[in-house]
């Protein structure tokens, strides 16, 4: 799972529940962007679209499938992401919104959160929990 500019309290929510280690191999926050840059391993036009968000969950997969291997094998796999773009106190070029990509074995799913203009903190509460919901959404249709 990876994050960056909002989500992390889906991380925080995951982590709380025993047994977590069973579903989070691990979880990522690159935030600047030589972070960003040093996890995709490309450069991308900007950090908080769809196609960042597909590369953020494509590494997410490939690094969950190499952990898989020695401790979670026969459990299906996903590959989590969110970038956001959420309330802040410097001058931003667009909308507040955030990007979430769910990738399996079988399935990619990208969806676009157009943030209505709240204070940072709610807005960071609507993006996690749409990240939650979407997990959720997906692991109990059998997408992963």
């Amino acid at each position: 799972m990876v994050v960056s500019g909002g989500g992390i309290g889906a991380v925080h929510a995951m982590l709380l529940h025993p047994g977590a280690s069973r579903f989070v191999l691990e979880a990522q926050i690159p935030y600047s962007p030589e972070a960003m840059f040093d996890y995709l391993g490309e450069k991308v036009p900007r950090f908080c679209s769809a196609e960042a968000a597909a590369t953020m969950a494509e590494r997410a997969f490939e690094r969950a499938l190499v952990f898989s291997l020695s401790s979670n094998a026969g459990f299906p796999i996903l590959g989590i992401s969110c970038t956001a773009a959420l309330q802040t106190n410097r001058e931003r070029k667009g909308k507040d919104h955030a990007f979430i990509c769910l990738k399996s074995r079988k399935k990619e799913v990208v969806q676009e959160l157009d943030l209505s203009p709240r204070s940072r903190m709610e807005q960071e509460e609507d993006v996690s929990r749409a990240l939650l919901n979407m997990i959720a959404e997906f692991v109990g249709e059998g997408e992963a």
